[in-house]
């Protein structure tokens, strides 16, 4: 699922898992491949709070992680 940040800049935004009660209701749950190409896009982080990494691991490594702060 993807969360926009408008704080963030161009590209801004958080990738949840898509049992994450941290995602927005209305936030859009995108195909696996579209995910891997978001999360390669400046700005992007996944949520460690649900384990989105996890959940997109082994397509992603290196990537920032948001620590729920």
């Amino acid at each position: 699922m993807l969360q926009k940040i408008g704080d963030r800049g161009p590209g801004g935004a958080v990738l949840h898992a898509v049992d994450c009660t941290e995602a927005p209701q209305t936030a859009p749950l995108l195909p696996l491949e579209l995910a891997l190409d978001v999360a390669e896009q400046p700005g992007t982080r996944l949520c460690s709070l649900c384990g989105a990494a996890q959940e997109l691991d082994p397509g992603l490594r290196g990537f920032d992680h948001i620590d729920g702060g």
